[in-house]
């Protein structure tokens, strides 16, 4: 690296910085910026995960006796095709991945039961986030074991990111998974 690495662009950047904090002092008073991280100013919802419905949706019970679905909030995971809605998002996922259908069944299954091993039924989550998705599952960031599933089952290859995709007609679409060929 050009300039002595990381030390040397601080410097660069201290040096060429101050005379415009100095030239302009309500600078100084600018808000700082919050942290990218959606989890690190959330106060989280202690919950039990009562099961995986596939690899991206579970369902948990946060105190009241009743379970509430959650969707891992900007992830996409393939889809099982157990059920009507399910076949149908899998037939969307294999036209818009280029792959096989009985391809993204096989994904799906690998999913559900990695994030199985990840989180298993029973264990204590912490859940970041309230909004709903358009089929009224909460969607949020799930740490379970000192982990973010979420970001795990990115990591891992086993989901793909919502916001990477390119733009359809309804939002952002998903890429497709890493393992998922």
């Amino acid at each position: 690296m050009r300039g002595g690495g990381h030390g040397a662009s601080r410097r660069w950047l201290a040096v060429w910085s101050a005379p415009w904090l100095l030239a302009c002092p309500s600078a100084a008073m600018l808000p700082t910026t919050p942290s990218m991280d959606p989890m690190a100013d959330a106060q989280p919802e202690g919950c039990v995960l009562e099961r995986w419905e596939d690899g991206d949706t579970a369902e948990v019970d946060c105190g009241s006796d009743v379970r509430e679905r959650v969707r891992l909030q900007a992830i996409e995971a393939p889809a099982l095709g157990d059920d009507l809605a399910s076949r149908t998002r899998a037939q969307w996922q294999a036209q818009l991945w280029q792959l096989p259908y009985k391809t993204v069944l096989r994904c799906g299954a690998a999913a559900l039961a990695r994030v199985r091993e990840i989180c298993p039924p029973g264990s204590r989550v912490e859940l970041y986030g309230d909004d709903s998705d358009r089929d009224d599952h909460r969607l949020a960031f799930v740490r379970c074991g000192g982990q973010t599933v979420n970001q795990r089952l990115l990591d891992e290859g086993h989901a793909g990111s919502e916001a990477a995709g390119a733009s359809g007609p309804s939002g952002p679409e998903p890429e497709r998974p890493r393992l998922c060929r």
